[in-house]
């Protein structure tokens, strides 16, 4: 099972703040020429973050991703979902409130891809405040 970047850890840290201090959900957007961020908790330690667009009145997520924070703070990737490629990946599941890999494979691209997305987002919406 494979983790984030320490990098894209403290971007992470910063949203799921920002969701803890609003009820669970945030809408974060610093930067109106790039799209929103929504955040949200879900059950057990986990986070959503999605930005959505719409196409013919249906909100598209693009993408979407869930994270499961562990009981030392660090984060695993397990879902993956764009609607406008048509495409969802489950790397695994939540078993008893703890995150089971069930394809490495795929959880290892989805960490690859949350690097480079938590940069991105960092650039785009101005998170980290230090």
């Amino acid at each position: 099972m494979n983790k984030v970047s320490k990098e894209a850890k403290l971007v992470l840290d910063e949203l799921w703040e920002l969701a803890t201090q609003n009820d669970g959900y945030y809408k974060l957007n610093n930067n109106p020429s790039f799209m929103p961020l929504t955040i949200e908790k879900l059950d057990g330690n986990q986070i959503s973050l999605c930005h959505y667009g719409e196409q013919n009145g249906d909100l598209m997520r693009d993408p979407e991703m869930v994270y499961y924070r562990d009981e030392n703070g660090d984060y695993f990737p397990f879902y993956f979902r764009n609607d406008y490629a048509g495409y969802e990946e489950f790397a695994g599941e939540i078993i008893e409130n703890k995150l089971v890999i069930n394809n490495e494979e795929q959880q290892k691209g989805q960490v690859e891809f949350t690097d480079i997305w938590m940069t991105n987002i960092e650039y785009q919406q101005n998170v980290l405040t230090t």
